[in-house]
């Protein structure tokens, strides 16, 4: 009986633990197609963007995932960890990824961001600093000069007659300008007389006596013959028609300016103020600039106040040398700043020398696109290595994703080289621009 307890006991016993192994070997089972299951899975899963191939495409693209945390981890004070290339690559998973598909892995890893270098090297911009010429100041001037011709205008000053010495001073003023200004002469108030009966003809004379051109004196003098002072002072009638006078010869390469000889206040119910202050306003930017000649204390506030309104400058006059002298001024300040330019820009050895300078300047930038391009390859090369290291990818493999690697170098090198090109031909064409604007 006890035999028989003791078989039964050691029957159970082996029973129980082949139940137990046959538990065992299905749960490993289990396990193990669970596993397989996801390595399946995680297989799918990996499925890396395309890394691109065109420059113009490769700088938009920015830094890779794992640089990224490298990035973000020096940004707050960590020290970088790039040297680990190998630890990361362990996460990697390179299992039944084809050459190119790894390599876009890589890249989607590690690539560096060029956006920077990529962008001071595409919108340089050469300066030449003191020896620069500012566009603004070589616009072309666009002048149209107004005549006040009103009968007041026939008074005797210091010097002679006002209309003849403003006659004379304005020939003088009109042929100082550069060849390539366009001048036009308006002259207003030379119909009719001073009287009531004459008001009305008198206030809409406002001709347009020399077509907006460049200066020929004989054409000029020959406008300046045909009026004489007669009637009444229609200033802001004439200030809106020089709008027209302008715009005929206007364009984005013209500063627009309107220069009035005036002995007195507007008469014909205009308002010279207001029309100055539209000028100013208009698309033209028109500048207004008045002498006030010969005028009471009443004239000279309201002329004073166009040319404010006008963003212009205003003088008053008694005679024909302070007359003469304020026309000066004024062609000094139109012209001063093209002259300046010539001076800036006078000595051409001082200019070459920072030719130079530019063109090393662009170098520099070069190198620093090119050391980017550089690293980025150094980065790659660890991961490909530390893929091969881990024996995740073979030697023959490891190879021609290196190629990649190289061709991508090349593909930025070769477009570092273009950019820097063109930024040293913008240095070239300034520097010609230069020394053209000396001849």
């Amino acid at each position: 009986m006890r035999r028989l307890l003791v078989l039964f006991f050691s029957c159970s016993l082996i029973g129980l633990v082949g139940c137990s192994g046959e538990e065992t070997t299905k749960k490993d089972l289990k396990e193990t197609s669970s596993e397989e299951v996801n390595k399946e899975k995680e297989k799918e899963a990996v499925n890396f963007p395309e890394a691109p191939t065109e420059p113009e495409e490769i700088v938009k693209q920015p830094y890779g995932e794992k640089m990224q945390d490298v990035v973000t981890k020096v940004e707050n004070g960590a020290e970088a960890d790039i040297d680990k290339v190998e630890d990361i690559m362990e996460d990697f998973p390179a299992e039944g990824l084809s050459v190119e598909e790894t390599f876009n892995g890589v890249v989607n890893w590690f690539a560096l961001d060029y956006s920077d270098s990529y962008q001071t090297l595409k919108n340089y911009e050469p300066d030449f600093g003191k020896y620069d010429i500012e566009e603004k100041n070589q616009k072309r001037k666009n002048v149209v000069i107004l005549i006040d011709s009103s009968g007041s205008m026939a008074a005797e000053v210091s010097g002679g007659q006002k209309m003849e010495l403003a006659k004379e001073a304005v020939s003088k003023f009109a042929a100082g300008f550069p060849e390539d200004a366009t001048i036009s002469l308006r002259v207003y108030g030379h119909k009719g007389t001073g009287s009531e009966e004459d008001k009305k003809l008198s206030c809409s004379s406002d001709e347009l006596v020399y077509e907006p051109n460049t200066y020929d004196q004989s054409s000029f003098e020959k406008a300046l013959t045909q009026f004489k002072p007669s009637g009444w002072t229609p200033l802001g009638a004439s200030l809106k028609s020089s709008y027209e006078d302008l715009k005929q010869q206007a364009g984005d390469d013209t500063e627009n300016i309107v220069y009035v000889v005036s002995d007195g206040v507007e008469t014909c119910d205009g308002n010279p103020v207001e029309e100055a202050r539209q000028l100013a306003d208009s698309n033209l930017n028109i500048k207004v600039n008045i002498i006030g000649f010969d005028v009471d204390d009443k004239g000279q506030e309201q002329l004073k106040s166009a040319a404010e309104a006008g963003k212009g400058q205003y003088f008053t006059v008694a005679n024909k040398v302070e007359l003469e002298n304020s026309l000066q001024e004024l062609l000094d300040n139109a012209v001063q700043q093209i002259e300046d330019n010539f001076s800036k820009a006078s000595n051409g050895i001082e200019i070459n020398n920072r030719s130079v300078e530019l063109q090393q300047q662009v170098d520099d930038l070069g190198r620093t696109f090119d050391k980017l391009s550089s690293e980025e390859r150094t980065i790659f090369n660890k991961a490909i290595l530390s893929l091969q290291k881990q024996e995740k990818i073979d030697r023959d493999k490891a190879m021609e994703i290196e190629d990649l690697a190289d061709e991508r170098l090349q593909t930025m090198e070769d477009f570092a080289e273009k950019l820097e090109n063109e930024a040293r031909e913008k240095v070239k064409n300034k520097r010609e621009s230069l020394f053209k604007a000396m001849e």
